[in-house]
């Protein structure tokens, strides 16, 4: 019989005294009595099988064609030798996910988000919809990466493995609006709605590029919206774009926001006011650089309390996704999330 202080033996005890007489399914998948046989299943459970620590891998099987799932096997090679138990979440792209992606995980758990922006998104909402505070890591696998690339993040299995075992943990701020969490960006305007029409045959060949390309030739058509900011900022003006950041990278622009930290507890807010085609041209070509927000036409702030105001039709967006209609009222979480491989960005 096994030792009697073990995690099995504690739990069969347990299961013992709340159903004296009733079958109960124990977690290595059997079913027995608990008054005759649940002790010889103790016996065959090594002690190893009840330590091994649990890691949710969430994945979405279209990012760049599914390059993740061609090297998972890798990468459960890489953990299992790690004593890491995984279980996996395969995004369906419904409503449903969120309430799903995190289920049955234990306290000590470990969660990994394989995907672009979007898919960090979810695991995020899910985290805080959920009250959960685990670790959380990243495999930039998605054709927009900005969060994980203003870290320096990559799919580097091994590098992420390596940040478990030293604890290499950053405390993340989240943006929030209404029930819905974003942890790279918010963003508002025509040019939105330019990039959500990019064909995913384009993204996936194209990557970045390809949102480059489409907007720079959408420039001319691009209409501002009437804009009222209330709370941390009183403005009203014609706005052409509307960005509020977490990170200092969104739309493939490395420093769109050069003054942004992860764990200041503020968001980075920028907006182009109504202005003329060079200068639009100006003001994108700057970004590029790192140095549009000098522009007079430009409007850059820290905020942590925000309320946006314009036409209920306008396109907007939360982390690559379609987001809500205006208005909005944005929010920072202060270093919510417990992201692995930021500590260096955090402190």
């Amino acid at each position: 019989m096994g030792d009697a202080g073990s995690p099995c033996f504690i739990r069969l005890r347990r299961f013992r005294q709340e159903l004296p007489e009733s079958k109960v399914k124990l977690y290595c998948g059997k079913v027995a009595p608990v008054r005759s046989t649940a002790w010889t299943v103790q016996e065959k459970l090594p002690r190893e099988v009840s330590l091994m620590r649990e890691m949710r891998v969430v994945y979405n099987p279209k990012a760049r064609r599914g390059r993740f799932i061609s090297r998972v096997d890798s990468f459960i090679e890489q953990a299992q030798k790690r004593d890491f138990r995984l279980s996996f979440y395969r995004l369906s792209g419904n409503r449903e996910d969120a309430g799903r992606i995190l289920r049955g995980l234990q306290e000590d758990a470990v969660v990994v988000a394989c995907g672009g922006d979007g898919t960090v998104q979810l695991v995020v909402d899910a985290m805080v919809q959920h009250e959960l505070d685990l670790p959380m890591g990243v495999l930039p696998y998605g054709t927009s990466n900005d969060f994980a690339d203003s870290i320096g993040l990559t799919t580097d299995s091994q590098a992420l493995l390596e940040y478990i075992e030293s604890d290499n943990i950053g405390l993340v701020d989240v943006g929030k609006i209404g029930d819905r969490c974003f942890i790279n960006v918010f963003s508002a305007g025509q040019i939105i709605k330019a990039s959500h029409e990019v064909e995913r045959t384009y993204k996936d060949h194209l990557g970045m590029l390809a949102y480059y390309l489409h907007s720079v030739g959408q420039l001319p058509r691009i209409a501002p919206f009437p804009v009222t900011l209330r709370g941390d900022i009183q403005e009203r003006f014609s706005c052409l774009l509307l960005v509020v950041l977490n990170s200092t990278s969104a739309g493939g622009f490395r420093n769109l926001a050069p003054m942004a930290h992860l764990g200041d507890g503020y968001l980075d807010l920028i907006a182009v006011r109504e202005c003329s085609i060079s200068e639009m041209a100006a003001i994108f070509l700057g970004a590029l650089r790192g140095e549009h927000q000098r522009h007079p036409d430009v409007l850059y702030a820290k905020v942590r309390n925000l309320e946006v105001y314009g036409p209920t039709d306008m396109v907007t967006d939360i982390d690559g996704e379609r987001g809500p209609a205006l208005p909005v009222h944005i929010q920072v979480l202060p270093r919510r999330i417990r992201l692995l491989g930021a500590r260096h960005v955090t402190s």
